[in-house]
């Protein structure tokens, strides 16, 4: 299978699991859980975005003195399952909507837990540390990336202090409000 078709086939697989979240809005959540990412109870879905962009990393030296990479940012437009683009995903860890809306998550996330496929990013619960008082994302009290692909660093060490990798991902992000 060429490349081009491998994209055809992951967006098909996108577009299918943002239309199983997205038709079920709003749906309560019964102490439900994807893969090891406890949902809190009885929350709804306020927002279900796919996310495109980068894991942005840079250069550190680990404790033996050798160069290492280090998660600085991530970097990507959050989509709707038409492919509109809602707004943004950025360091903080950060959202924007195109409504005006943020949110920006506490770290170290609520949970966190390996993804189903080697090679991926985690999957997460984060809570919000600050948000809008208006817009759509004043309404979240928790986001959850699932079904992730890409974004984790290189297995090659950067070879200068000013390297950086920027490493391409894609996510669903869930926004959920707590009823």
């Amino acid at each position: 299978m060429c490349q081009h078709q491998l994209l055809m086939v992951a967006h098909k697989l996108w577009v299918f699991v943002l239309s199983f979240f997205c038709l079920g809005t709003p749906f309560a959540v019964q102490g439900e859980e994807f893969q090891g990412i406890p949902l809190p109870e009885n929350s709804s879905i306020v927002l279900a975005v796919a996310a495109e962009g980068v894991q942005i990393y840079e250069t550190k030296r680990n404790a033996t003195g050798a160069y290492e990479w280090a998660f600085k940012a991530p970097e990507a437009e959050l989509k709707s399952l038409t492919g509109e683009v809602l707004g943004k995903h950025y360091a903080g860890p950060s959202w924007s909507l195109n409504d005006g809306s943020q949110l920006v998550g506490t770290l170290p996330p609520v949970k966190a837990v390996s993804a189903p496929e080697a090679g991926n990013i985690p999957w997460l619960l984060v809570a919000p540390k600050t948000k809008s008082e208006v817009g759509l994302l004043s309404k979240a009290d928790f986001v959850v990336r699932i079904a992730t692909a890409g974004g984790v660093a290189p297995t090659e060490p950067p070879k200068s202090p000013t390297d950086i990798a920027r490493v391409n991902y894609r996510a669903i992000y869930l926004f959920l409000r707590k009823q």
